[in-house]
């Protein structure tokens, strides 16, 4: 493989070569970026969070609700639906209810599918478990881990990822205060503590761990720890194995009766995952659930194949080797959230609000002159998908013209498909890259050592 550079990848140091072609500061645009840049997507939602709690506190409610459905979001009759999920299961669980077989104290009567973890809210007071407090924390913490997004190089990518951040993904999780913002914030957590001291390493590896212990696919960015010499790599891995082994021993049974109560949805609503595609044509042709199966195992080594591929490509690597280190910690923590839960189940909408972290990364890959068409376009890609349900209202107003509202929805979702199967493939790529030429890659995969030939892959640890 022959590239350009001959300084060598970066990959995922903490320190610098000083022979660096790019300087720090034009990397990451942080350094030497105003303080506006940063604020503009906290900004953005903020603003738009206190003029909805406005219309919903003090404005006519069908005002409130009309703007929803205009966002691509459905309204329930009261806002913070998925913490109450949560609450509820406490506030049963507290009356001695086993929430894993009934949960009468949910509005919807739904029984508690999420990690046994989240139960320890019941060991706090009452008063601190309140639905309203609890939903603008939960809030408010995604609303402060966007402060920590690297910063956008330019107003217009600012702009962008404001964009991003107020999609309809986004307005729909924190409408319902979805602890995927949790999961967010703990993992934005973690990517910006991975370029700090060993000890707030540490402290990052932790909230990665616990954001996975809360939801499971968030585990997968633990990975980021890859970019630790072998001794301290090892040490973490012993200290999250023996967490992991601590939270199997004494919560275990309830954890295997919530993973059996994970629901799946319908094709063609507002779910995303790898077996839509496979699940929607079967539907629509009636395939057994063999062919369906075989489809789906087809399209995903498809696009693990593309991305392997892409992965080898010299000008695909060069482009993530320009990064600045921060840019890639939150590329590979946000691309590892997508990708996980992308591909071990169907994913309400709200979730793609992992994009959001990736979008500065995403935006400085597509600036490159010689970059790859699809990165150039990965943007655009990531902005599409966070707005799905509110382009797909849009367009569904034409039933109103048009009697055509089958085949408006199966438009709609092709498109949202084919989306996702162009942009998943770039997003492992960008992974394996990562991960390829992070310290304990270069080990695993026999690079190290090769520091004065091109291409070098060494982290300049």
């Amino acid at each position: 493989m022959q590239m350009r550079r001959q300084e060598g990848f970066r990959g995922m140091p903490s320190d610098r070569s000083p022979n660096s072609r790019i300087s720090l500061t034009e990397n990451e645009g942080e350094k030497d970026q105003p303080l506006g840049r940063r604020l503009i997507p906290f900004l953005a939602v903020v603003i738009a969070f206190v003029v909805m709690a406005g219309l919903y506190l003090y404005g006519p409610l069908e005002v409130y609700r009309g703007i929803l459905r205009v966002w691509g979001i459905r309204p329930y009759p009261f806002v913070f639906l998925d913490t109450d999920t949560v609450l509820s299961a406490v506030r049963c669980l507290r009356k001695g209810v086993d929430v894993f077989v009934t949960n009468p104290c949910d509005a919807e009567g739904r029984v508690f599918d999420y990690s046994p973890l989240w139960l320890l809210l019941a060991k706090l007071p009452a008063s601190m478990t309140e639905l309203v407090p609890t939903g603008l924390i939960v809030d408010a913490a995604f609303f402060l881990s966007l402060l920590l997004l690297p910063v956008g190089r330019t107003w217009r990518e600012s702009g962008l990822i404001a964009f991003a951040a107020i999609s309809t993904a986004s307005a729909f999780a924190v409408e319902r205060a979805n602890n995927d913002l949790v999961l967010f914030a703990l993992c934005a957590v973690a990517a910006a503590l991975a370029s700090r001291s060993k000890g707030l390493r540490l402290v990052g590896y932790g909230a990665a761990l616990l954001a996975g212990l809360l939801k499971y696919y968030p585990l997968t960015t633990l990975a980021i720890a890859s970019r630790e010499k072998p001794a301290r790599f090892a040490l973490v891995v012993c200290l999250v194995l023996a967490f992991i082994g601590l939270f199997l021993a004494t919560m275990g049974h309830d954890l295997h009766r919530a993973l059996k109560l994970i629901p799946t949805g319908i094709w063609f609503g507002d779910m995303f995952g790898s077996s839509t595609v496979a699940g929607g044509l079967s539907e629509l042709l009636g395939w057994s659930s063999s062919m369906q199966s075989l489809v789906h195992i087809v399209m995903c080594l498809a696009a693990l194949l593309w991305a392997l591929w892409l992965a080898t490509r010299a000008e695909f690597i060069a482009a993530i080797d320009e990064l600045g280190e921060t840019q890639r910690h939150f590329l590979l923590v946000g691309a590892l959230l997508v990708i996980s839960c992308y591909f071990t189940a169907q994913n309400i909408g709200y979730r793609s609000v992992h994009l959001i972290m990736i979008m500065p990364s995403l935006l400085a890959l597509a600036s490159r002159p010689q970059g790859s068409l699809l990165l150039r376009w990965s943007p655009a890609l990531a902005l599409v998908v966070l707005w799905t349900e509110g382009w797909r209202y849009w367009v569904q107003k034409l039933d109103k013209i048009v009697d055509a509202s089958e085949a408006i929805k199966v438009a709609t979702w092709a498109v949202r498909e084919a989306v996702w199967w162009t942009l998943i493939p770039v997003l492992i790529a960008c992974v394996t890259v990562l991960l390829v030429h992070s310290e304990m890659g270069r080990i695993v995969f026999g690079l190290s050592g090769k520091r004065s030939a091109a291409p070098k892959l060494a982290c300049g640890v």
